[in-house]
């Protein structure tokens, strides 16, 4: 998206917002209007799809180097943004768009305007160590959401793809980010309004240690190797769409490539030195403390298939660890191993919120594993209360693939599951299995 574009876009919403106010509000405070501002264009960032996703990481240290307020306008338009289309940087769920976006800087707490590209002014101070205590940045970013569009489910999935993003566009740019998530949520002393609920405070900066990745992929699989697209992260961003019709076929290497954008492992090892993550091969999403429960099915005309990311993780399960065994980066060994054989597609589309799906090619189906959400040597986060924050991961995964569909010239969508028993008994799920998310994927 080219930076005239930007200009004229945004010259175009402050001329509508002027008559706007002049019509309803011709009294309007002018100190209070002053302390919103437009944001510059989004950079372009080359870098490809891919790449983001093999360098996708935590960080938590940070210097005190400020993000200068075209780093910050590329993240936030990353974020959530609007395309040259009118579309969206992320899908709404259930086809809405709840999700607000608060950036807490030194001098006061703005909320993000997608609409505008701008920062609308809501309180003086500084709030960042107060709402984002866990680790010091130079901008705090909190994510919540309107509760009168949508429950904290489908807010947690639309907010995960924007935490997608926001880490996307932040290890792009040098920058460092993180997903913190707490009940009750940290940003509460913001006093932010009734009708809206927090859920997520991501710290923004440039890391303490800077990034240091080798490409290792010790591949040791059937599958074919992940491979990197021509589209640029910016691009990706900018052209994802969803459909709703499905057609053609999907070769063995792009059915392995859409199933490793959900919940694979990068072919990068992370070789930089900061403490705060032992972690050094990193997956296409963040998990709460690490636990990844999802597991993902792969719906064809052939068969039923379950998505192993890699083999060796499961050693995870064998003893009481509080993270993930990396040894010095783990080689990947996954797979698709067949559950049932046939073509089941007819039968999961109508169990679906969408049954034309059943002409998709492939369907991928996320699923959580309630049990694996309550692990024996660390915190149990299978209650209700803590559904919103998988929905989060479910919602990241779901990004991933709506965006690798776009750097193939594919097409995908978000489709709600209609009927979960038959689903789960269709995919052979034990009731604590449950299907989020459908994902056709096609031409």
């Amino acid at each position: 998206m080219s930076q005239k574009q930007y200009w004229k876009k945004g010259l175009v919403c402050v001329l509508l917002a002027f008559c706007c106010c002049m019509a309803i509000t011709p009294a309007l405070n002018a100190a209070e209007s002053s302390e919103d501002y437009l944001l510059p264009p989004p950079l372009h960032v080359s870098s490809s799809l891919e790449t983001a996703m093999f360098q996708r990481m935590s960080v938590r240290e940070f210097t005190t180097e400020p993000v200068t307020d075209d780093e910050l306008s590329t993240v936030l338009w990353a974020a959530c943004g609007y395309q040259i289309d009118g579309g969206r940087t992320i899908a709404g769920i259930n086809g809405t768009y709840a999700g607000i976006i608060y950036v807490l800087k030194e001098d006061a707490a703005y909320t993000y305007d997608p609409w505008n590209h701008s920062l609308v002014f809501f309180k003086a101070g500084d709030w960042r160590n107060i709402v984002g205590w866990q680790y010091e940045a130079p901008i705090q970013l909190g994510l919540c959401y309107n509760t009168t569009k949508a429950d904290a489910k489908f807010a947690g999935a639309e907010l995960g793809q924007i935490g997608q993003n926001i880490q996307f566009m932040a290890n792009a740019l040098g920058l460092g980010t993180v997903v913190c998530g707490q009940t009750p949520p940290a940003i509460d002393p913001l006093g932010i309004p009734e009708s809206q609920e927090g859920m997520i405070v991501m710290p923004l900066g440039h890391p303490l240690h800077p990034y240091d990745f080798k490409h290792r992929p010790l591949w040791l699989s059937l599958l074919p190797r992940v491979q990197s697209s021509t589209l640029s992260l910016s691009d990706a961003l900018e052209n994802r769409t969803e459909h709703s019709s499905f057609t053609g076929e999907l070769s063995r290497a792009m059915l392995s490539q859409i199933v490793w954008s959900t919940y694979g492992l990068s072919p990068s090892l992370d070789r930089s030195e900061q403490e705060l993550n032992s972690i050094h091969r990193h997956r296409t999403v963040p998990s709460a403390h690490g636990y990844y429960p999802f597991d993902i099915y792969v719906v064809t005309e052939k068969s039923i298939s379950y998505y192993q990311p890699n083999l060796l993780i499961k050693v995870n399960t064998l003893i009481n660890v509080s993270a993930p065994i990396d040894f010095i980066g783990l080689p990947i060994l996954t797979y698709l191993r067949v559950v049932k054989a046939g073509d089941h597609r007819t039968e999961l589309a109508a169990a679906s919120a969408e049954p034309t799906i059943s002409s998709a090619p492939a369907i991928l189906v996320i699923v959580l594993d309630v049990e694996r959400t309550r692990p024996q040597w660390h915190d149990d986060l299978s209650g209700e209360q803590f559904r919103q924050f998988w929905y989060f991961e479910a919602g990241a995964s779901t990004h991933n693939v709506l965006l690798e569909a776009t750097a193939w010239d594919l097409t995908s969508t978000i489709v709600l599951p209609r009927d979960t028993g038959a689903i789960q008994s269709l995919l052979r799920l034990p009731d604590e299995c449950l299907p989020l998310f459908l994902m056709p994927v096609g031409s």
